[in-house]
C-alpha cells in the first residue's frame, strides 16, 4: 500500500480577526435578512425551520410561521435527502443510506453508528480523526502529518463517498474538513457486498452537504491552545429564487501549531455544490471540493530498548525543521437522480480525486538514550494519485401477498492510479545523520535529502454486480438476502529511469460474496436481528500453483435494536464474530520456484485470524434538551495462525484495546420553552481504553481515562459562544503506539477551545 504523505506550499497564516469580522458582520447583517426572510415566509405560508426537540415536533399549537427560537433550528428545512442530518438539531437519523436502501439504522442486521452534523457542532469537530475518535468501536492511530490509520473490531476500515466505494482515500490520506460533510455513517464488520475488495473491519460513507430549497447561511471561528484557529462560512439556498437551481458554498481554513515543537498544520478547504433539477423527476448534482494542506512530517517518538517509557517532555519534536508534508487535493463529484413510479429511484454517481504528494522528512532509526542523540534516516518521495468512481443503482419496493418488500439492484467500477517514487539514505551511507542531538531540528542537513530516480505507474481496477432484497414473509419479520460479483487486476510498470514493462500483480475475477440477514420486530420499536456477511481482500503472492486465493473476511452478528422516546433515542446491542482466512505465509521448505518464470518466492494461503466481541451504543435525546452518544466495547482478536507457532493466540491488532469506552453528553438550558436568548448549555464527555502494545509488542502502555467540559451561551438566536475544555487533568498518555526507535505519539496535554457561532 502507497503512503499518501506529502506537501510543498508556502507556510501561510490565516488571520484570526478577519474571521472574526466576517462572522461578527455575518451575525448582525445576517439577522436583518433573516427577519426579511420571515417576513416573505410568513406572507406566502412557507414552513421556516425545523423543530429542535421532541416537545416542539410534538406541539399541537406550533404555528408554521413562528419566529425560531435558537440558532440550532435557524436552518431552513430542505428536502433530507438520504436522510440528511443538517439542520434537525439532533444526533439520531430517520435513515441511513450506507445500504442505499433507505432503512432505519434498527432495519439494519448490522451495527452501525452515525455522527451528525449536530454533534459535530456540539463538540467543535474539525477533523476526520477527531470525528471518529467519537464513533463507538472505531480506534484512531494518528501518523504526525495529517493522516491516520482507523479501525474496528481488530481490522481496517475503507471509505465511500456518498455511498460511491472508493479504493483508497482513508487510511495514510489526508482529509478534507469536516465542515462539508452531513454526516459520517460507520458500518461495522464487513461489507464486502457494497464496498467490494476490503478488509473486514467496516466501512465509513461521507456524506456531502446538499443545497437547501431556502436560504440559510451560518458561520464559526474557534481560537485555543497552541495558536489553533479553525473558521468555516457556509452558505446556500436558490439561484435568483429559482426553483430549479440551488447551490451552497462552504469555506474552511485552519490555522493552527502542534502541542510539540516545530510543527503546524495550516489548510484551506473550499466546496461548492449545486443542484439542478431537471425535470419533477431528475435532480442532477455537480459538487467539486478543493484542499491545500500544509503540514510538518512527525514520526514520533523512540523508547527504550526494552519498550519501556523514557518519559520525554510532551513539547519533544524528533525530525529536521525542514520536515513537511503538502498535498494539494481536488474532488469533483456527479450524481443524477431519478424518481420513478411506485416509490422507485435510480441514481448514477461518478466522483473524481487527485491528489499530489510533496513529502519530505527526517527521522530516527537509532538511539542512545545516555547521549541523548540518534541516527536519522532523510526521506523524499513524490507522489500523484487519481480515484475513479462510478456507481449507480435502483432500489423500490415490491407488493406481493398482502406484504411490502424491498429490492436493490446496482453496478460500481473503480480505477486508482498510484504515480511517484521515493528514495531514502541513512547513517551508514550519509555520515552526518548520525550523532545528532534529538532536540536539534536544524542540525539535520537538509543537503541529506536524496533524489528520487526509480518511478512507478501502478494502476488498480475494480468492478462490481451486487444486489439485495428485503424480503417479508409476515409484517414482523425481514429477510435480507444479497451478495455481489467481483473483479480485480492491480498492474505495475518502472516509469523511471528507464521505462519498464507492464507486470500484473493481482487479476482476479468471478469473485462470490454473499450476504443474509434477518430483522424479527419483538416490539414496534424494538427489533432483534442477525447477519452472516462477507469480504475479499485480493493477494499478489503465489504458491506452486499459481496466484494465492484472496483473503476472505466473514462475520455472524446478532443483537437487538431499539428506538425509544418517540424515536428520539436509538440503542443497539450486539454481538459479533469475525473470521480471517486464506492470509498469506511465507514457504520457506521451498526456493524461490514460484510465480511467473518460477523466479519468486512460495507462500501458502494459511493465515488465520479471528476477532470476537460485543457493543452497546446508545445515542439520541432521552429528554428534552439532553442529548447523548454513549458506546462501550469489547474486542477480542487473536492470530490462530501466522506461521510462527508461538505466537498462535496472541493478540493480533496493535492499538486495539480490549475494553473502550466512550461518552458524550450536552444539555441545553431554557428558561421557558421556545427561549430566544440569554440560554445556558453544558456538555462534557469521557473516553477510555484498556491496555495496548504497537508495532512492537515490547512497546505498551496501561488503560487511561481522557475527559472533557464545554459550556455554552447563546445571546439570541443569531449568536453563541462555547468554551471547552480538553484532557481535563492533563493525563499524559500515547495515543499511538509504534516501534523503539518512532511511531510513539503522545495524545494532547490539557487544552482549550473557543467556539463563536452565527446563524443569518
Amino acid at each position: 500500500m502507497k503512503s499518501v504523505l506529502s506537501g510543498s506550499s508556502p507556510r501561510k497564516k490565516l488571520y484570526p480577526a478577519v474571521f472574526t469580522a466576517i462572522l461578527l458582520s455575518g451575525s448582525w447583517t445576517g439577522a436583518f435578512a433573516a427577519t426579511t426572510d420571515e417576513t416573505a415566509a410568513s406572507e406566502d405560508g412557507r414552513k421556516k425551520a425545523l423543530p429542535a426537540s421532541p416537545s416542539n415536533s410534538n406541539s399541537k399549537h406550533q404555528d408554521d410561521n413562528q419566529t425560531p427560537s435558537s440558532i440550532e433550528q435557524l436552518l431552513v428545512e430542505g428536502h433530507h435527502r438520504n436522510a440528511s442530518t443538517d439542520g434537525t438539531g439532533t444526533y439520531t437519523v430517520s435513515a441511513v443510506s450506507t445500504t442505499k436502501m433507505l432503512l432505519k439504522p434498527m432495519d439494519v442486521p448490522q451495527s452501525i453508528s452515525v455522527l451528525s452534523s449536530q454533534q459535530m457542532k456540539d463538540q467543535n469537530l474539525n477533523t476526520v480523526d477527531a470525528a471518529l475518535k467519537q464513533v463507538a468501536g472505531v480506534n484512531v492511530n494518528l501518523y504526525g502529518d495529517g493522516s491516520a490509520g482507523y479501525s474496528a473490531r481488530g481490522f481496517s476500515l475503507q471509505a465511500q463517498y456518498d455511498g460511491i466505494p472508493a479504493m483508497t482515500g482513508l487510511t495514510f490520506s489526508q482529509q478534507y474538513d469536516l465542515a462539508i460533510y452531513d454526516r459520517i455513517e460507520v458500518l461495522r464488520g464487513p461489507d464486502g457486498m457494497l464496498q467490494g475488495s476490503s478488509a473486514p473491519g467496516g466501512s465509513v460513507n461521507f456524506v456531502h452537504k446538499r443545497p437547501t430549497d431556502e436560504f440559510q447561511g451560518n458561520a464559526s471561528f474557534s481560537a485555543g491552545s497552541w495558536n489553533n484557529y479553525h473558521a468555516t462560512v457556509d452558505v446556500g439556498g436558490p439561484i435568483a429564487h429559482s426553483k430549479i437551481v440551488s447551490a451552497r458554498l462552504v469555506v474552511a481554513g485552519t490555522d493552527r501549531n502542534q502541542f510539540y515543537n516545530t510543527a503546524y498544520d495550516r489548510r484551506w478547504t473550499i466546496y461548492g455544490v449545486t443542484d439542478v433539477h431537471l425535470t419533477h423527476h431528475d435532480t442532477l448534482t455537480v459538487s467539486v471540493t478543493s484542499q491545500t494542506n500544509d503540514t510538518t512530517r512527525y514520526l514520533g517518538l523512540p523508547r527504550a530498548s526494552n519498550g519501556a517509557d523514557l518519559k520525554l517532555p510532551t513539547s519533544t519534536f524528533i525530525g529536521a525543521n525542514w520536515n513537511k508534508v503538502e498535498v494539494p487535493m481536488t474532488e469533483v463529484v456527479a450524481q443524477l437522480e431519478h424518481m420513478f413510479s411506485h416509490g422507485w429511484r435510480g441514481r448514477v454517481s461518478f466522483r473524481h480525486r487527485t491528489a499530489d504528494t510533496t513529502l519530505q522528512y527526517a527521522y530516527l532509526n537509532a538511539y542512545n538514550a545516555n547521549a541523548k542523540t540518534g541516527n536519522f534516516v532523510a526521506a523524499n518521495t513524490r507522489t500523484s494519485e487519481s480515484d475513479d468512481g462510478l456507481d449507480a443503482y435502483v432500489t423500490g419496493p415490491l407488493h406481493l401477498f398482502g406484504q411490502k418488500h424491498v429490492l436493490m439492484m446496482g453496478a460500481n467500477y473503480n480505477r486508482y492510479v498510484y504515480e511517484g517514487g521515493g528514495a531514502s539514505v541513512n547513517s551508514r551511507t550519509v555520515t552526518t545523520l548520525a550523532g545528532i542531538p534529538i532536540n536539534s531540528p536544524s542540525s539535520v542537513p537538509s543537503l541529506a535529502l536524496p533524489t528520487i530516480t526509480n518511478r512507478y505507474w501502478e494502476p488498480s481496477t475494480q468492478w462490481g454486480v451486487y444486489g439485495q432484497a428485503q424480503i417479508k414473509p409476515v409484517s414482523s419479520f425481514a429477510l435480507l438476502l444479497g451478495g455481489r460479483v467481483s473483479g480485480y487486476v492491480s498492474k505495475t510498470r518502472r516509469i523511471s529511469p528507464y521505462v519498464g514493462s507492464t507486470s500484473t500483480d493481482i487479476d482476479q475475477n468471478g469473485i462470490l460474496i454473499p450476504y443474509i440477514g434477518g430483522v424479527l420486530h419483538l416490539r414496534p420499536n424494538v427489533t432483534a436481528y442477525a447477519s452472516y456477511v462477507t469480504t475479499f481482500s485480493p493477494q499478489s503472492a503465489f504458491d506452486t500453483t499459481g496466484r494465492l486465493p484472496p483473503e476472505r473476511g466473514n462475520q455472524l452478528e446478532g443483537g437487538i435494536k431499539g428506538e425509544f422516546f418517540h424515536e428520539h433515542l436509538g440503542m443497539t446491542l450486539s454481538g459479533y464474530r469475525i473470521i480471517r482466512k486464506n492470509e498469506a505465509l511465507y514457504n520457506n521448505t521451498l526456493d524461490a520456484i514460484c510465480g511467473p518464470g518460477n523466479v519468486s518466492d512460495c507462500y501458502i494461503a494459511a493465515g488465520k485470524t479471528r476477532s470476537q466481541g460485543a457493543e452497546a451504543e446508545l445515542i439520541g435525546r432521552p429528554l428534552e434538551g439532553w442529548d447523548i452518544n454513549a458506546s462501550y466495547t469489547f474486542n477480542d482478536n487473536r492470530i490462530v495462525n501466522n506461521g510462527n507457532a508461538a505466537q498462535s493466540g496472541l493478540t493480533y491488532a496493535g492499538n486495539s484495546p480490549k475494553h473502550l469506552w466512550k461518552l458524550w453528553t450536552h444539555y441545553r438550558f431554557e428558561p421557558y420553552r421556545g427561549a430566544q436568548k440569554n440560554i445556558w448549555s453544558i456538555g462534557g464527555g469521557l473516553n477510555a481504553q484498556t491496555s495496548t502494545f504497537g508495532t512492537n509488542r515490547t512497546v505498551t502502555q496501561g488503560g487511561y481515562i481522557i475527559g472533557s467540559v464545554q459550556a455554552s451561551y447563546q445571546w439570541n438566536k443569531y449568536l453563541s459562544l462555547s468554551a471547552t475544555l480538553n484532557n481535563i487533568a492533563n493525563t499524559r498518555y500515547y495515543q499511538r503506539l509504534g516501534n523503539l526507535n518512532y511511531y510513539n505519539y503522545y495524545g494532547e496535554p490539557r487544552n482549550f477551545m473557543f467556539t463563536l457561532r452565527s446563524n443569518f
